[in-house]
């Protein structure tokens, strides 16, 4: 253990990590590493206080469960139910979208995480749900998945309006006191008032330049739900173990069920699904669950076997998860049957279903055009640039899996970018969108002339 997650850290230059290993439904290993703060000398323990990033989705999704069984969320119902003054422009407005699609990140609403706003305190959700008059969705709701931080805020406000009770005093008064995680807070006077926890140091690319922040050096409460709260690996293996166990004492064994179950395909490698903020997928024949963060300066990334009773929790102080060392573990911890990867890639004959026009908007809004075309059993796209007209940029588009390719955006050479080709719902055989986290193109039947004029 100590070797994966040493090796992990040295690729990644992380000062700290932090580990927390479960077999058997016990904590069989904590154990810190290296240092909280990346100028100094104070060792990282098995205690140590991180932010979790994304972690923090499972949670808000156990609160709207919550409140599902207390009858008070229906989530097949518009989100507009609970929050009334949530409205979007585009073709598809507010009330398409349903609390389920908010928890499968299937909602189509932009991953703008520039836009969480500097407003602090219990109406901030509320504040930011009313300011979103301008945003319009990618896609009909239900479209396809595609990853997105507003999801799991528009859930949070679900959860704080159908319980009234603020969403952070929510949190810890009805899921993180009862579960016993008492080092999980979003406070972070809390945090450093313990004495205990780490800095988050990150690299300015601009300023050429090392910052280090500490707790409240960065903060945002719109941005909570979706990954704001600090916690220790005990407390996250210990959640880890309530989803494994039936949800007692928080959640029945239904929503625990529910969260853990692959609700939609991620579109990605066949066996990659997400549930209610958890993805589910299979690893050397493991039926694995998961999910990481990584937000400024931070890391997580929490795993678990269910049927083996297995948890571990990597946090540390560096932007990028420490995935690997927890796959690592697995294999030295579990020692699954070695399993050839299976071969992904597709028949160029087949990728002509990719071929057409797109057009594809941004996460600020901002559209423009791009082709797909063969050029023998090449596939190459050009893409236009918003900021120039009549100018694009022209890449090939090397498969990685299926129906996920990468390319080159910028044209320095280095492939740089991944796009997936995904189908409408009711004809698999058609490809109609174009997506990654940060853009989706919506195909068209037609070449688009030069008079037809998308607005952001």
């Amino acid at each position: 253990i100590d070797q994966c997650v040493e090796f992990n850290m040295s690729q990644l230059s992380a000062p700290g990590a932090a580990v927390a290993v479960v077999l058997d439904g016990e904590i069989f290993y904590e154990k810190g590493y290296g240092v909280k703060n990346r100028d100094g000398d104070d060792p990282v323990d098995a205690a140590t206080i991180f932010r979790i990033g994304s972690v923090t989705k499972m949670m808000t999704a156990a609160a709207v469960m919550q409140q599902v069984e207390l009858g008070r969320v229906d989530l097949d119902a518009p989100v507009t139910d609970y929050i009334p003054e949530l409205e979007v422009g585009g073709r598809w407005p507010a009330n398409r979208i349903k609390v389920r699609h908010a928890l499968t990140h299937t909602s189509g609403f932009p991953d703008r995480v520039n836009d969480w706003g500097t407003v602090n305190g219990s109406s901030a959700l509320s504040i930011w749900a009313q300011g979103q008059g301008e945003m319009q969705l990618y896609a009909p709701p239900g479209s396809f998945w595609n990853y997105s931080n507003p999801n799991f805020m528009i859930a949070g406000l679900v959860a704080e309006r159908a319980s009234g009770v603020p969403y952070r005093d929510l949190l810890k008064y009805s899921l993180w006191e009862p579960a016993g995680m008492h080092s999980t807070t979003f406070d972070p006077t809390e945090v450093m008032t313990s004495g205990t926890y780490s800095d988050g140091p990150f690299y300015d690319t601009e300023a050429y330049r090392w910052y280090v922040l500490e707790p409240d050096g960065f903060e945002s409460w719109t941005g909570g739900p979706a990954g704001f709260a600090f916690s220790t690996v005990g407390d996250l293996v210990r959640w880890a173990l309530i989803l494994m166990d039936g949800g007692a004492p928080v959640l029945s064994s239904s929503s625990a069920a529910a969260m853990q179950h692959p609700h939609q395909w991620t579109h990605f490698t066949p066996d990659h699904f997400y549930g209610y903020a958890v993805m589910i997928e299979d690893y050397k024949g493991l039926d694995v669950r998961q999910h990481g963060g990584n937000i400024t300066g931070y890391s997580a990334y929490l795993l678990w076997v269910p049927k083996r009773q297995f948890a571990v929790a990597v946090l540390a102080n560096v932007t990028w998860s420490l995935n690997d060392a927890a796959y690592c573990i697995v294999d030295e911890v579990l020692e699954p049957d070695p399993v050839e990867p299976p071969d992904l890639s597709t028949d160029p004959s087949t990728w002509k279903s990719y071929v057409g026009n797109y057009v594809i908007t941004d996460d600020m809004g901002t559209a423009s055009d791009a082709t797909v075309y063969l050029e023998g059993d090449r596939l190459m796209g050009w893409f236009a640039d918003p900021a120039a007209p009549g100018s694009g940029l022209t890449s090939e588009l090397h498969q990685e899996y299926l129906d996920t390719f990468h390319y080159d955006s910028d044209g320095d050479g280095r492939i740089d970018t991944d796009v997936t080709f995904c189908s409408t719902g009711g004809n698999p055989g058609y490809v109609k969108w174009l997506r990654n986290r940060g853009a989706v193109g919506e195909r068209k039947n037609k070449p688009r002339t030069v008079e037809r004029v998308f607005s952001p």
